[in-house]
């Protein structure tokens, strides 16, 4: 038990001891991105990528894209719209989901 106690403690101390790097800044995306997979009997065929300027673009075709891959037998489609924010980054009118 006190072996393990010690090899516990030199472990801990070697892991605190270890060159400590900075995160790399993530800088802030301009555009939508849609990751869109195509579901085949529930198994992933096809990962498409596109890029869009406003979230509202990219959620539109995510949506006609589900649409069409229903209409194949045993097939289903699934997407992801996403921007990569950096902070402070202000956000746009292309950044919303609708128009007010």
């Amino acid at each position: 038990m006190r072996k393990l106690l010690l090899l516990s403690a030199i472990f801990l101390t070697a892991c605190q001891l270890g060159h400590k790097e900075d995160a790399p800044r993530v800088m802030g995306d301009t555009h939508w991105t849609l990751e869109f997979t195509l579901l085949k009997n529930n198994k992933p065929t096809e990962i498409k990528t596109y890029q869009f300027d406003s979230r509202m673009d990219c959620f539109n075709t995510m949506y006609k894209m589900q649409e069409a891959a229903k209409k194949v037998r045993n097939q289903t489609g699934a997407g992801l719209c996403y921007k990569l924010f950096a902070d402070g980054q202000e956000r746009t009118s292309n950044d919303v989901l609708s128009k007010h």
